[in-house]
């Protein structure tokens, strides 16, 4: 995959020092610039409005961010990266990172989903949920729990959309050789009826040939370009719930690559539902593909 200029959110927890081990080894494989960016806020009620805040503790919290950051510099240095730039911000954390990536020299942006709050759940802390709804462009989420190792299976789910034929040949730069490689899933979604019933058999076979047909040639699309082993898988249900399975029934997936608009094509600034539930529910690395806007 060609970066040149990646971006790392760090706030110091041990969920972001994960997203940073993964930035640091894709920008050191890239020989691509990694920026670490910490943004800050002092709360608004934590002094009264008649009573400023004091020079020397601003300048006290100011002199332990600046201390923390130059300790993640060394430590992305050690961990892969080449050419580590910090860069202090004040003001809204998710905003900042945002109004950062508007610079077209980034190509990617690597964040935790989890912060300093520590909240285990199932929805992405609100930092990372911001900046993977907002972002300009690809953003890799990383989950607190996860090893920073090099991806070995990435499952790309495809609607066979120009956005997920994008996150496939994104795959195929991502994922290291030696491994499982890609699998493609397509998952039909077949009309349903009012009792719940599918529809005759003969409709879901020929759905599933069709759908097998563009698998292949996307495969041998794909085979051309990139070394690493591809396979292919076809379901039939809601396309959410079948790619959550397919990550929880393989333990071998540790990486999933998708779209952020399908078929539809719909330019919006919330992602689209599908890829949204997998970012927030996805026991691993989710990899969401996005072009910039011209």
């Amino acid at each position: 995959m060609s970066l040149k200029k990646v971006l790392c959110p760090i706030d110091f927890s041990a969920g972001s020092g994960r997203a940073m081990a993964v930035a640091a080894r894709i920008a050191g494989d890239a020989d691509a610039e990694l920026v670490l960016l910490h943004a800050w806020l002092v709360p608004a009620g934590m002094f009264p409005m008649e009573q400023p805040i004091p020079a020397e503790l601003l300048q006290s919290m100011n002199d332990e961010v600046q201390r923390g950051l130059d300790a993640a510099v060394r430590e992305a240095t050690t961990l892969g990266a080449r050419r580590v730039t910090p860069v202090l911000r004040y003001g809204i954390p998710w905003l900042s990172i945002v109004e950062a990536l508007e610079d077209p020299a980034f190509d990617l942006v690597v964040i935790g989903t989890h912060g300093r709050t520590g909240l285990a759940r199932i929805l992405l802390g609100s930092v990372a949920e911001k900046v993977v709804r907002h972002a300009p462009c690809p953003v890799l989420a990383i989950r607190p729990d996860g090893e920073p190792k090099p991806f070995t299976h990435a499952l790309c789910p495809t609607d066979f959309s120009e956005d997920s034929r994008q996150a496939i040949d994104l795959a195929a730069g991502l994922v290291q050789a030696g491994g499982a490689g890609i699998t493609l899933l397509h998952v039909i979604e077949a009309p349903v009826s009012y009792s719940g019933e599918l529809p005759d058999p003969d409709l879901i076979r020929e759905l599933d040939r069709r759908s097998a047909d563009q698998l292949e040639a996307w495969v041998t699309r794909l085979r051309n370009t990139s070394s690493v082993p591809v396979t292919t898988r076809c379901r039939v249900g809601w396309p959410g719930a079948e790619i959550l399975a397919a990550i929880d029934h393989d333990p071998s997936i540790d990486l999933v690559v998708m779209g952020s608009h399908g078929r539809t094509g719909i330019r919006r600034v919330l992602l689209g539902s599908v890829a949204e539930k997998v970012v927030r529910h996805a026991r691993c690395p989710v990899y969401v593909a996005r072009k910039r806007a011209e």
